[in-house]
């Protein structure tokens, strides 16, 4: 049975870990490489692997691990069924919630080489990789959401525009501000959306239409240029809920 400062030394090491994941948490194969690089030392173990289920194909222990959703330790493999460098291994899950997802094995040179604490702290090293593998994940398809956003928004031939309600530029991209006059969409971003109105009450019977509407297709607007002059456009628009609460007014405005 390991000491109170045994199992104190492991929590610091798992602690220490978690830190340094933490610096990498936007980049799972990061995530990967700090976990299997750290796992060694606090396990006494020479090596370590995290494999993915679907992704490569497990022994039958790992499969079992999997299956039953616990750790199992193997104190003497036989050498036919594994690489010579392998004599002994702890393998413990990676959960998502009920679901299994992989593993995470700490293998060792030396026969007997694991007792209980080592397979205690792979369970816990086991359960903080899983975890950061999900936050990992969803910061890059996050990530790559916003990336696919602003290719659409910013390549888009429409001109497409975000406000708020009360009339603020939130983003735009530069065929709008073409539309409209301006020389670029930072120019267009300075100004209130009230300004590309040569009436201010067209701005809000256009609000009052789109909230009792919950959305407009093909309206045709006039709407006012950087000069003064006039631009018929033709509006698809819909409101979106915000992150502070706070409805915005999302958009796209072609010429008629």
């Amino acid at each position: 049975m390991a000491s109170s400062i045994e199992l104190a030394a492991r929590l610091s090491g798992v602690v220490s870990v978690q830190q340094d994941v933490l610096g990498v948490i936007n980049d799972p194969e990061k995530v990967v490489k700090v976990i299997v690089s750290r796992t060694p030392d606090l396990t006494n173990g020479t090596s370590a692997t995290l494999e993915m289920a679907g992704r490569v194909v497990l022994d039958d222990v790992s499969a079992r691990c999997l299956a039953e959703k616990r750790a199992i330790r193997c104190d003497d493999v036989d050498s036919e069924d594994y690489e010579e460098d392998v004599r002994s291994f702890i393998v413990a899950p990676l959960l998502n919630g009920s679901m299994a997802i992989g593993v995470l094995r700490s293998v060792s040179a030396k026969r007997n080489a694991f007792d209980d604490l080592d397979t205690y702290t792979l369970q816990l090293l086991a359960g903080m990789a899983s975890s950061a593998l999900m936050q990992a994940h969803e910061f890059r398809e996050h990530q790559a959401s916003e990336e696919r956003y602003r290719m659409l928004f910013e390549r888009n031939i429409a001109g497409v525009f975000r406000t708020t309600l009360d009339g603020r530029f939130l983003d735009c991209n530069d065929a709008l501000a073409t539309y409209l006059g301006y020389t670029s969409r930072d120019e267009l971003l300075k100004r209130q959306s009230w300004d590309v109105y040569h009436d201010r009450g067209d701005r809000e019977k256009f609000i009052s239409e789109l909230q009792r509407n919950h959305g407009l297709t093909n309206l045709h607007i006039r709407l006012k240029k950087k000069d003064g002059s006039s631009v018929m456009g033709i509006i698809n628009a819909t409101m979106i809920p915000a992150e502070d609460g706070e409805t915005q007014l999302l958009g796209t405005m072609v010429e008629a």
